[in-house]
């Protein structure tokens, strides 16, 4: 990665005590959206069935089979549960997408080896049908994220693998839509073990870059993206080994430049700023107490106008890192400490006009955290 050590810029992060015009909020009231905690791996919000409210994606199985969940929303904060499919399998993730350009949300599914990578079109109602397959079922993937890699109008889909021996490594891939919604042709990236992408314009100029950040003690890769989806040769980003399970790219400092915030499993959370021409600024940590961040979200969360961190941990409550501008932020706890936040989402799922968390959690019941007023002292 490239470092500018002096013009580091606004973004010096530091925790603040609450400003007179700082606006709190707090997550303590809860949906639990089953009885039991299984082995879930991320959530997917979006509005599957044209009713104007979000709708819920549910990616469940891990390394054991178990059935993928819809959850369909009443615009007031409850849900209906439907199977997406009665097959079960080794879900990590399910990410919603116009993949054919219906003007529908279709899924796109990573499942882990052995099992197929899976796409499932809408019938515009909310109801899917297993449409087709990508990738190779051989492939131990974690997570897909969708974005448009060559400028066709059409969503892609990049694959990130992982290999948990660096003597082993596993490339990721990307898969270019064929304008219909298939992906009948995937391009290796030189990867070695990721379980997260990151897919933005990290530069400016109007395409969208990879970042893939290694999750099992060596180097991130940033690949630049030239607008048809010819990638660069890798750069190197970040330390020299890592352990990056969660990240997001977000404009945090209201620079105009998405940032990076990075949540590394033995190092906490980091935001790295974006320094523009394609260097970052040195990783600035995030929160005070050790943490071991599994999944990251940003939004803003109290409607300031300014983009706030949400943080889900691995057996610990998770964090809401709210920005109050110059580099300072308010953390105020969420959850219940239980099982491991895989994933979360954020949006408004009761109709209130402020965002919720959604978390996607193993060893414990997925649940939602609703948005409401700070609690009085």
């Amino acid at each position: 990665m490239v470092i500018n050590k002096i013009a580091v810029g606004i973004l010096a992060v530091a925790l603040a005590y609450p400003q007179p015009n700082f606006v709190g909020r707090s997550f303590d009231r809860v949906l639990m959206l089953e009885t039991k905690g299984e082995t879930s791996a991320s959530v997917s919000l979006g509005d599957i069935d044209g009713d104007g409210d979000l709708d819920v994606i549910l990616a469940k199985g891990r390394h054991w089979p178990l059935v993928d969940l819809v959850l369909r929303n009443d615009g007031k904060g409850h849900f209906s549960t439907e199977k997406l499919s009665e097959t079960a399998d080794r879900t990590y993730s399910a990410a919603l997408a116009d993949l054919d350009g219906d003007g529908d949300l279709d899924i796109a599914v990573s499942n882990d080896r052995p099992d197929k990578k899976l796409i499932y079109r809408n019938d515009g109602k909310g109801h899917f049908t297993l449409a087709s397959e990508f990738g190779d079922p051989t492939w131990s993937t974690r997570y897909i994220t969708v974005a448009d890699l060559n400028g066709d109008q059409r969503p892609d889909i990049v694959v990130a693998n992982r290999s948990s021996k660096p003597e082993l490594p596993r490339p990721s891939f990307y898969c270019l839509n064929d304008g219909t919604g298939g992906f009948p042709k995937c391009t290796p990236l030189p990867t070695q073990s990721a379980t997260i992408i990151v897919a933005a314009d990290l530069d400016g100029d109007g395409f969208v870059d990879l970042l893939i950040p290694h999750r099992d003690g060596g180097q991130s890769l940033v690949f630049w993206n030239d607008g048809k989806a010819n990638f660069s040769a890798p750069m190197a980003f970040g330390p020299e080994h890592s352990s990056i399970r969660a990240a997001a790219a977000a404009d945090i400092d209201g620079d105009g430049k998405r940032d990076i915030v990075l949540g590394d499993e033995k190092g906490g959370v980091r935001i790295i700023p974006n320094l523009g021409k394609r260097t970052f600024g040195a990783p600035l940590p995030l929160g005070t107490k050790p943490s071991s961040p599994y999944s990251i979200g940003v939004a803003d969360m109290n409607r300031d106008g300014k983009l706030d961190v949400v943080v889900g941990n691995f057996e610990a409550p998770g964090s809401v890192f709210f920005n109050v501008g110059q580099g300072r932020f308010v953390e105020t706890a969420w959850g219940d400490g239980q099982g491991a936040v895989y994933g979360l989402a954020l949006g408004d799922l009761d109709g209130d006009g402020w965002p919720d968390i959604a978390a996607a959690r193993s060893e414990a019941p997925n649940a939602i955290w609703f948005n409401g007023p700070a609690l009085k002292k």
